[in-house]
């Protein structure tokens, strides 16, 4: 091998390490965008999950309870003549306290639902945590090892190394670059790929969360017009016990 070859080998590794780079550094900007629209997107899901599961869940129940007790005083205040109707009271005030419980068991059994799908989701959570740690531990091991290198550059190996190197060695190092450079080239179009994909799934949850903001909000109008109907039926069964 000549210098001239060897120089010629060098420049085109320094390109091929140009354009690496390039695509390197621009996934990172693109990581980092799909990461903050992932972070919005999950703001945007709790406070969904908020707005359904604390506000409206919580107004549905204390509706419940109105609902229940209008139709508990309302058995209360028949009044029967003869046997016959007197069981009918008594069966419908078992009617309406299992109706109440068949509800209930049901509530439960999708709060259930809910809550398993909680504890998948926190499973996940710490799964993400752990890939996190991992990866800031093997960032920090390579650069502790970087700089232990460094010190060694500065205290003259890089410099000694220079004044030792070999039309060989140096062969060696250039073919090795060669190879990296390309391994780094089809790592970074294989993560561009990725990211493609990772950020229209992205976009096609930010629509859904969304829609669903929208359904929440409808729901909370919808409960608001139930309640509206249920007082209106509270009024009428106060005025059923004694008019004012």
């Amino acid at each position: 091998m000549n210098e001239e070859s060897a120089d010629v080998k060098i420049r085109k590794n320094r390109r091929r390490i140009f354009d690496a780079e390039t695509f390197v550094q621009f996934n990172q900007a693109q990581v980092f965008v799909g990461r903050s629209v992932i972070e919005e997107n999950r703001s945007l899901a709790l406070k969904n999950f908020a707005t359904a599961a604390q506000g409206n869940r919580e107004l549905l129940l204390s509706t419940v309870a109105d609902v229940l007790r209008n139709r508990q005083v309302m058995v209360d205040m028949l009044s029967p003549a003869t046997p016959e109707e007197e069981r009918f009271k008594s069966s419908m005030a078992n009617t309406v306290k299992i109706e109440e419980l068949q509800k209930q068991a049901e509530f439960n059994k999708s709060m259930l639902e809910i809550n398993q799908l909680m504890v998948d989701v926190n499973k996940l959570l710490i799964e993400i945590n752990a890939k996190t740690k991992e990866t800031n531990e093997g960032l920090l091991e390579h650069l502790d090892g970087l700089s232990t290198v460094n010190a060694k550059w500065l205290d003259g190996e890089l410099e000694a190394n220079m004044r030792a190197s070999s039309a060989t060695e140096n062969e060696q190092r250039i073919t090795s670059n060669a190879a990296a450079a390309q391994e780094v080239s089809e790592t970074a179009n294989s993560n561009r790929e990725k990211i493609t994909s990772l950020y229209q799934r992205a976009a096609e949850n930010r629509s859904t969360i969304l829609k669903t903001a929208e359904a929440v909000a409808e729901l909370r109008e919808e409960i608001v017009g139930v309640r509206e109907k249920i007082s209106a039926n509270q009024r009428r069964v106060a005025d059923k016990i004694i008019e004012l």
